[in-house]
């Protein structure tokens, strides 16, 4: 009787290892037959975020890892980008392989017309698709609500949406969005503008969570904001304390200045009524339809959700989702095991949207 035991046990260890070899032999497979159908292939187009640091993670560090594959890059804000491409798309030109950027941009812009392919038949490599390497799990990272076309792979959590030069409001400390509403403040505050799509409109939203629809009002309305769509321009004005509140600060830019020594007592204010949010700010990514390169699209994505491609991402100051990457900026990272909304999902356009309508109505 013992025999038997031992050899069906033995028998069932042999059926499970055959079949843990199948299945990693099968997606070894058709990665080595993606990736050289790629590099056959030999180029792809991505539209993506502007700036310097981001061409380095998106292009750089790609072809280094897979030099026979070249990377176009078209930079630029969510809004350029989408009307180029839908332009394109309607006189029948389907030139751009991937699309990185914020979810609600692409998926306002991209999904109406049906521009994306389904994201998930295109992961290959099993550590992409691991919830173990996944803050939340791999599908909270989803940022449509049919969790299919786009995806958020960094997040930042959303507490840190104001910024203070204590070389000027030493004195006074801020601790929360609701101190913006002090009188002694009105017409010291800048922000990245509301009105479109940016961090300034996600951090007004996240603060319109927090607080209410009536706080915004009277941020906006009352406070004698100073308004830009400058990033660089909103930095340099609380560098110099011409304006030392900011909202919508870009913090690699912030980082640019202080490298220089310019704004060393330039810092967040952790807003404890909104660190359940997290925005993806630029780190989301969707796959194009009828696109030209769709197998160097397939290595790509692959290579950046792997956590090769997450630790280059993480040089562009933004953190990743990623358990086993460190964050780029520890104390607005996600916690292993929180539980946190996306202000950038598909679920939350119409809320931007009617935040934009207020910041029309208390901005003019």
């Amino acid at each position: 009787m013992a025999t038997f035991v031992f050899l069906v046990a033995s028998l069932a260890v042999a059926l499970i290892s055959t079949a843990e070899v199948r299945a990693q032999s099968g997606w070894q497979k058709q990665w080595e037959a993606t990736l050289a159908a790629a590099e056959k292939e030999g180029r792809l187009e991505i539209a993506g975020p502007p700036g310097e640091s981001f061409r380095k993670a998106i292009v750089d560090a790609f072809t280094k890892a897979y030099p026979k594959i070249k990377v176009e890059l078209l930079g630029g804000s969510g809004g350029s980008k989408v009307a180029r491409i839908l332009r394109e798309r309607q006189a029948g030109v389907f030139a751009w392989d991937l699309y990185i950027s914020g979810p609600t941009s692409a998926l306002a812009g991209f999904k109406p017309v049906g521009a994306f392919e389904p994201l998930k038949p295109a992961l290959i490599l099993p550590e992409v698709r691991e919830d173990k390497n996944w803050i939340g799990g791999f599908d909270s990272g989803w940022a449509d609500t049919e969790k299919k076309l786009f995806y958020a792979f960094g997040g930042t959590l959303a507490g840190d949406n104001i910024y203070v030069n204590r070389d000027f409001v030493s004195a006074d400390p801020i601790k929360s969005a609701r101190d913006l509403l002090d009188p002694k403040w009105r017409g010291k505050i800048v922000i990245q503008d509301p009105r479109v799509e940016g961090k300034g409109l996600t951090d007004i939203l996240v603060m319109s969570l927090a607080y209410g629809e009536d706080f915004v009002r009277k941020l906006l309305g009352e406070q004698k904001l100073a308004v830009t769509r400058d990033r660089r321009q909103l930095v340099e004005w609380v560098v110099r304390g011409r304006y030392p509140i900011a909202i919508g600060l870009n913090e690699y830019v912030l980082v640019l200045f202080q490298g220089k020594g310019a704004g060393q007592n330039i810092g967040a204010v952790v807003d404890p009524k909104t660190i359940i949010y997290w925005a993806s700010g630029s780190s989301g990514i969707g796959l194009f339809n009828r696109a030209p390169h769709p197998n160097a699209a397939k290595v790509y994505v692959n290579w950046l959700l792997s956590r090769n491609g997450q630790v280059e991402w993480v040089e562009t100051l933004t953190n990743s989702r990623r358990t086993d990457v460190p964050p780029a900026e520890p104390k607005s990272a996600m916690k292993p095991g929180g539980v946190y909304h996306n202000v950038q999902a598909e679920d939350m356009i119409p809320q931007r949207r009617r935040i934009q309508q207020l910041a029309e109505e208390q901005l003019r």
